[in-house]
């Protein structure tokens, strides 16, 4: 593990895209357990000074006054236009990204062809639900026909982001020549996580069903990538895909290779974490993927420990198949984790236990 800014993530997934380098989740040791005792301690809850005002909103105004601008969707608003705060910051490190985000935001009609600098592009919108939140902005090369499609499901902590502020992450994979992604989904109030996931589940089929021309020869998207919460939503589906197919004894594999970046596996440790940051009342976490007694069910890290225990059956996903293990297996994307030790967020010892999980 290495910290990475997230530019920097976005190019190493490149990079093991096109390798194929991943961890697979029948390789016979725990990267984890080799190196966490090499690791530094995880950063500390109040690290992160951009918090502050988070924590003197929890201190100073009224629960009721934080749930009610959770609940009405408010908060999530605020949090949105947030992501403008960020743009001076974007552009100095990055000058070139107002006009690649111009650039990923518009027709290649509209765009110079003579710039051989750039990839020419083209964005869609494939609406896959009644809610405006439920579409795909689906981003591809002009000049040659996609070589594969990546998706990508973005973060916000359950409650806030849309496909819009992630259109750079398009810009790599682009010049691979592979065609991007980016799922929108019902953030809460509008959903739980269990709307969430199933919003996941339908965006991927309805963009198999109507761009079938974006697929592998097998029929598989290439790969699924989740962000922050967006890794704990994406993974969910993962394990609900792949128990539905030893179920069913049909092979529902869409994917064929996951990447989890900077991901949440443990609820409860995640909501503890958050308390000591300050923000548990103005996320969203503990009533998307609440209550505080389904906060292990909601779980990834639980979810595949009682799939790898066969004789939980109480767990209700592998209904006590003694070979289910062995036959699930078949059905579970490759599987890479990443994440940044210096990730003040999402600590990145949750990345370690998710990866013990799938080891033990």
């Amino acid at each position: 593990m290495v910290a990475l800014s997230s530019w920097g993530i976005i190019l190493l997934l490149t990079s093991l895209i096109s390798t194929g380098i991943a961890f697979s989740s029948t390789a016979s040791t725990a990267p984890s357990q080799q190196r966490r005792s090499d690791l530094p301690p995880p950063p500390c809850p109040r690290s992160n000074p951009s918090d502050d005002i988070f924590r003197n909103i929890r201190q100073s105004w009224p629960v009721e006054v934080q749930n009610w601008l959770r609940e009405t969707g408010i908060l999530r608003s605020m949090e949105d236009a947030l992501i403008l705060v960020g743009i001076p910051t974007l552009c100095k490190e990055h000058p070139d990204s107002p006009w690649d985000f111009f650039h990923l935001s518009t027709s290649s009609a509209f765009l110079n062809p003579d710039d051989a600098t750039r990839v020419q592009s083209k964005l869609t919108k494939i609406q896959y639900g009644s809610n405006k939140m439920q579409f795909i902005d689906l981003i591809e090369p002009t000049s040659t026909s996609a070589d594969g499609v990546v998706a990508f499901v973005h973060g916000g902590a359950w409650g806030s982001g849309q496909p819009w502020m992630y259109r750079l992450v398009a810009l790599p994979f682009l010049k691979m020549n592979k065609a991007v992604a980016i799922v929108g989904y019902r953030t809460h109030p509008d959903a739980d996580v269990n709307g969430q996931v199933a919003d996941i589940g339908t965006s991927l089929n309805t963009l198999k069903s109507q761009r079938p021309d974006l697929l592998d020869d097998d029929g598989t998207i290439e790969a699924l990538i989740g962000h922050s919460s967006g890794a704990h939503l994406g993974l969910l589906h993962v394990l609900e895909s792949a128990k539905k197919s030893v179920q069913q004894q049909l092979d529902m594999t869409l994917i064929k290779k996951f990447y989890a970046v900077s991901g949440v596996y443990c609820i409860s440790s995640h909501f503890e974490y958050e308390k000591g940051r300050g923000v548990d009342q103005v996320s969203a976490l503990r009533v998307a993927c609440g209550p505080h007694e389904k906060f292990e069910e909601n779980s990834p890290a639980y979810r595949l420990e009682c799939i790898q225990a066969s004789g939980k059956e109480e767990c209700g996903l592998v209904d006590g198949a003694a070979d289910s293990v062995v036959v699930l297996d078949d059905h579970v994307p490759l599987l890479t984790f990443i994440h940044g030790i210096d990730d003040n967020i999402v600590q990145y010892t949750q990345c370690c236990d998710m990866v013990d999980a799938i080891h033990s």
